[in-house]
């Protein structure tokens, strides 16, 4: 789920079924024409579903909903393009005959011309996830990165704060109702660029995760507790340490750390620090220094052990214990500390 070609797949999917799953983080996607199973009754009232409330003035969040322009995801497809369009959007309509309703819609979001794609359950109708692509094609790395900054801001005002993703390509905000995950990229033929951002329901996703045949390509969903999913333990450890070995300078390092939203300490002349608390997750960095070349990388988080390995295999490490990984001239080692954090040193 790493990569999406953002227009093109948009109007790829007006010949698909509206249960498309995402790419990137969240969603794989898939061709579905079959019929859909028959609507099973799973007794959630969309009445009392609510919008992004307050979770701590709740004792308990299970009817508390991630949410899209104010309408909260979990509720029934049909509900949910009510609403949608009652804000001004319009609905696409495919070409052709389909065996299921499509739901992909056009619309402003954020200032921005965009078509939205509802993630739709087969088995209840249950909308757990939405896709948002601008339509624009954007000319340079730079009128994206502006678009993406602004696009960042309008979602940190919403969902709050989050992580530096993809080694900066993307931007994901874990929240305990849910998780928005906004990307850019760059053509795969041309210098063009393409953004656009999606968002679950953890609640909803979980549901929808039971029903999914082929779960090889789909994210684990977090536990629920009082409507409240686990809180974020896991941010892109990997793609900054891999940054950081390739801009070895101090101000090349510094650098990156800044992108990453990391506060840097005072340099001595052994080492660079730098920390990044995100509510309860919490991570430093020590980059063990050379006069003005980075020797060693070292990062310890309270993260979860199991997704860095994960990762380290995603960016192209290999490793025959799971605990010392080696990409070219790259190593990583992986352990935990007496905290049981994780501690991924590179050189």
């Amino acid at each position: 789920m790493k990569k999406i070609v953002f227009t093109l797949l948009a109007m790829a999917l007006v010949c698909q079924s509206a249960d498309a799953q995402f790419l990137k983080k969240l969603f794989k996607k898939k061709a579905k024409t079959e019929k859909k199973a028959t609507t099973k009754t799973d007794g959630i009232d969309d009445d009392v579903q609510t919008a992004l409330i307050d979770i701590a003035t709740l004792a308990d969040n299970t009817n508390n909903r991630n949410a899209f322009m104010g309408i909260p995801l979990g509720i029934k497809g049909e509900r949910f393009e009510k609403q949608l369009l009652q804000k001004g959007f319009t609905e696409h309509k495919p070409e052709g005959k389909q065996t299921a309703k499509s739901y992909i819609y056009v619309g402003e979001v954020y200032g921005a011309h965009s078509t939205v794609i509802l993630a739709v359950s087969d088995q209840t109708d249950r909308v757990y996830a939405v896709d948002v692509t601008d339509e624009t094609i954007y000319n340079s790395e730079k009128d994206v990165k502006a678009r993406f900054e602004a696009v960042k801001k309008e979602l940190q005002n919403v969902y709050g704060n989050g992580y530096v993703d993809n080694q900066g390509e993307a931007y994901t905000i874990q929240t305990r109702l849910g998780t928005v995950n906004l990307h850019y990229e760059r053509g795969s033929l041309t210098n063009s660029y393409s953004l656009g951002f999606t968002l679950d329901d953890a609640k909803a996703y979980k549901m929808a995760y039971a029903e999914m045949e082929d779960k090889e390509y789909e994210t684990v969903p977090r536990s629920i507790e009082t409507g409240l999913a686990a809180a974020c333990n896991h941010t892109d450890l990997v793609g900054l340490g891999v940054r950081l070995m390739q801009n070895r300078t101090i101000k090349g390092a510094q650098s990156v750390l800044r992108s990453y939203d990391y506060t840097l300490g005072k340099a001595t002349a052994k080492v660079v620090p730098a920390s990044f608390t995100m509510d309860s997750y919490q991570a430093t960095a020590s980059l063990a220094r050379r006069k003005q070349t980075i020797s060693q990388i070292t990062l310890i988080a309270t993260d979860d052990m199991a997704s860095v390995c994960k990762d380290l295999s995603t960016y192209g490490f290999t490793s025959d214990d799971q605990k010392t990984w080696r990409q070219g001239k790259m190593t990583a080692m992986v352990a935990t500390d007496k905290e049981g954090r994780v501690v991924l040193t590179l050189r």
